[in-house]
């Protein structure tokens, strides 16, 4: 057996002990003169962009938290355990609800170890993202009131604000209606629905997006937009939802990070860590800052707000990443490498983070086709146990407060704030009435 030399001993250690004092402890505020700490915490391709010389830099380390998901959802991961296949095309089968391949140590543990997913797996990256497209979101995400900033200069000058309605309702593979169903519509071959309106700026006000998106992979997303200076509905092609989206640094594809077909990239592995993420925020922000009324509405804008209601929270840097005054925990996370098979999609890869507990989003970082940085984005998530809005109690669902992004080759960013969302389930009449492509059609006549 080697021996260290005795005079190695006190280098080994300081150097121990040095390793130990940067690990970023709860009850710790990390500034700007501590952010060195950071390394490791914060992946390394975003550190340069975000601790790295931020003056501002301002993090709470909090103990780290329990998000197991709803008891219906694991129930139902037990429950269909080891039935769900990929076919000859990567489409995912035989699959009714829950965690489609175990990975989360709960997941694992509640199926007995029966069909982990496997790191050697030759699929394993492709599975992983079906489960991150299955995470569990409860019957989905209504937000009575956005807001959305137009920011240039790094942030510094603030020239455009956007309000408006969002909701994303799930119809199929729905854990929370077992045993009777899987789905919220018999028969439907939707898996879920989405619709945006914009009511403000002026200029927008009336904008309208209806989304549709199918089980079967292989279908391509419905799509219509009613733009109020044309008058009327058209619809938007597949190749489009990587366009910029209203003139922003987003594309469709961008929400929750990532929200385009699986099946339309290649996928790989980044492996495992630990690292900082923003899971349980306790700010109250836009619009949830306008009063109670706003935190406990349900549907529907109560009125718009005002930039001064708007700037009652802190983003940074670019005015616009969660790295202010928000609070962190260690968490358990997973790197995926996301690749589009599409010609001509604006990025060359996309790396995003997901916190393994919950698959939910926390980072990402998009290449431009040339391979350099070119757009960083962020959530802020909140635990629905956590919020005010009766809703929320008793889902056990990881909740977005906002989503973040900059783009740092132009130094364009953006801010958007729902701090009143809520995951009320809707019936299937008033669903069906809601995601209605008439609402659109009526306003074109």
């Amino acid at each position: 057996m080697s021996r260290v030399p005795i005079a190695t001993v006190p280098l080994l250690a300081f150097a121990l002990a040095v390793a130990a004092a940067a690990e970023p402890m709860p009850g710790e505020q990390i500034t700007a003169a501590q952010a060195e700490s950071l390394r490791g915490w914060i992946p390394d391709e975003l550190y340069p962009f975000t601790v790295e010389g931020f003056e501002g830099l301002s993090m709470d380390i909090v103990e780290t938290r329990d998000y197991r998901p709803a008891d219906a959802y694991v129930q139902a991961t037990v429950q269909y355990a080891c039935q769900p296949k990929l076919d000859a095309r990567g489409n995912l089968v035989n699959f009714v609800a829950g965690q489609p391949f175990p990975y989360s140590e709960w997941a694992q543990q509640a199926t007995g170890h029966r069909c982990d997913l496997d790191p050697k797996d030759p699929q394993f990256a492709l599975k992983l993202a079906w489960d991150v497209n299955y995470r569990w979101q409860g019957s989905g995400f209504n937000y009575p009131q956005w807001g959305f900033s137009y920011m240039r200069n790094g942030g510094k000058d603030l020239w455009r604000l956007g309000q408006g309605v969002y909701r994303r309702t799930y119809f199929s593979h729905r854990a929370d209606l077992l045993p009777a169903t899987d789905k919220l519509i018999p028969d439907t071959d939707v898996e879920w629905a989405e619709f945006i309106e914009v009511d403000d700026p002026f200029d927008l006000r009336g904008t309208m997006f209806l989304l549709y998106r199918y089980t079967n992979p292989q279908k391509e997303d419905d799509t219509w937009a009613y733009i109020p200076s044309l008058r009327r509905v058209r619809r938007i092609a597949a190749n489009q939802k990587s366009d910029s989206l209203l003139g922003t640094e987003f594309t469709f594809e961008d929400f929750y990070l990532f929200s385009g077909y699986v099946l339309n990239q290649d996928w790989a592995f980044g492996g495992e860590s630990v690292k900082l993420a923003p899971m349980s925020t306790q700010r109250v922000c836009f619009p949830a800052d306008m009063g109670k009324e706003f935190v406990e509405r349900v549907k529907g804008m109560i009125r718009l707000g005002s930039q001064k209601d708007w700037e009652k929270c802190k983003f940074g840097p670019y005015g616009a990443l969660p790295f202010v005054n928000e609070r962190w925990e260690k968490r358990k996370v997973f790197e995926i490498v996301d690749v589009p098979k599409q010609e001509g999609h604006p990025y060359s890869r996309k790396l995003i983070w997901y916190d393994k507990e919950t698959m939910w989003p926390l980072y990402a970082i998009a290449y431009d086709r040339a391979g350099q940085p070119y757009k960083i984005f962020s959530h802020i998530a909140a635990w629905s146990e956590d919020t005010e809005n009766p809703g929320n109690q008793g889902k056990r669902v990881v909740i977005g407060r906002a989503l973040l992004g900059v783009n740092v080759q132009n130094l364009n960013s953006h801010v958007t704030q729902f701090f009143t969302g809520n995951l009320t389930p809707f019936s299937a009449d008033e669903t069906e009435r809601y995601f209605d492509i008439t609402r659109l059609k009526q306003r074109g006549r």
